[in-house]
């Protein structure tokens, strides 16, 4: 008994194989892509860090500037931001530099750990705050390139240590010289981008 067999077409190649190709071509290219980008910032000189260089840092004590728990500057607070900054050559801060760098003016506000640590918040921005307006009095450049920062004893200057059982009053004088250091302002002249002159 004979069985019909239907005689067997030859299949023809959908273009299956082709799309596959081009796909993994396409992955392979992306990726030498990426690779050939990294690379792009390292040769051309171009930093791979940009904002973090420092180029002058002032620590200001807090208790020279404010009365305690404050953010409203005393007179001879006003008369320390006149002194670093109302120099007219601009030798502290000079925002103006050929547009060649661009700086970044920052100011951190900082506490110690004493009282509710959401209003030592509100004070260390309150003070970074009356801090920057004064020195914008001084430069009026400075309004465009500015950030402001709190700290509520969270980046201390000095570590408060913790004693037990009764405090002596050389351990007293310890705990205050430490919070003392650690109420400040802190500003940051800090470098946006800069071109190297050929």
């Amino acid at each position: 008994m004979n069985k019909f067999t239907r005689p067997r077409r030859k299949q023809k190649h959908s273009g299956v194989w082709q799309t596959v190709y081009m796909d993994m071509m396409t992955i392979v290219m992306v990726f030498f892509v990426i690779l050939w980008s990294i690379n792009q910032g390292a040769e051309s000189g171009v930093s791979e860090k940009v904002g973090d260089q420092t180029t002058r840092m002032l620590s200001l004590p807090a208790d020279v500037l404010f009365p305690p728990g404050k953010s409203k500057l005393i007179p001879e607070g006003r008369a320390v931001f006149a002194k670093l900054f109302g120099d007219p050559s601009g030798g502290v801060l000079d925002f103006d530099t050929g547009g060649l760098t661009k700086r970044l003016l920052v100011v951190h506000g900082h506490t110690d750990a004493d009282g509710d640590k959401q209003e030592n918040f509100k004070l260390g921005y309150e003070r970074a705050y009356a801090a920057y307006r004064e020195i914008a009095e001084h430069n009026a450049e400075v309004a465009d390139h500015v950030i402001l920062c709190s700290h509520a004893n969270n980046s201390p200057a000095r570590e408060t240590p913790e004693f037990q059982g009764e405090v002596t009053p050389a351990q007293q004088a310890v705990l205050r010289d430490a919070k003392a250091k650690n109420r400040r302002i802190q500003i940051e002249d800090k470098i946006v981008s800069a071109v190297e002159e050929p």
